[in-house]
């Protein structure tokens, strides 16, 4: 199969599986649809695809940036590399909702978060991260007075 093709489907279920994630009524329900199916067997299995049809032709390595640079001229470790950030981002995605709904956090407050995460995903983390502790705080606070 052409990673080209590959590309387009897997950025197409990772968009919709964003939009469900952040439109859905009912987050809990498909959180572990989009978590364990999703972004574990489909992409993760996309992403084992492109990086052992990859393999014998792929140059470099890991050790030094000019490496991963050559490692990455092959178009199915691009595609791995591609999907890899897909999956992490969406399972980050998912974590940052349920994890939401334990801290209080109102759903609404979690869109441009989501939004951040599903295009610069540690940059989301780090928003989900202020956003709670601030939300943290302030409940703390309306709490002892």
């Amino acid at each position: 199969m052409n990673p080209s093709l590959i590309f387009k489907i897997a950025n197409g279920i990772t968009l919709l599986s964003w939009l469900v994630l952040i439109l859905s009524p009912n987050q809990k329900k498909v959180i572990r649809v989009l978590r364990f199916f999703v972004s574990g067997l489909l992409l993760g299995g996309v992403y084992i695809f492109a990086i052992l049809i990859g393999n014998g032709e792929a140059k470099g390595d890991f050790s030094s940036l000019e490496s991963v640079r050559s490692l990455f001229a092959n178009d199915y470790f691009l595609l791995g590399g591609w999907v890899h950030y897909l999956a992490f981002d969406l399972f980050l995605g998912t974590w940052e909702v349920e994890d939401s709904f334990k801290e209080g956090i109102n759903r609404f407050l979690l869109i441009p978060v989501l939004a951040l995460t599903f295009y610069f995903g540690p940059a989301g983390f780090v928003l989900y991260l202020v956003l709670r502790f601030v939300t943290k705080t302030i409940i703390k606070k309306e709490k002892t007075t």
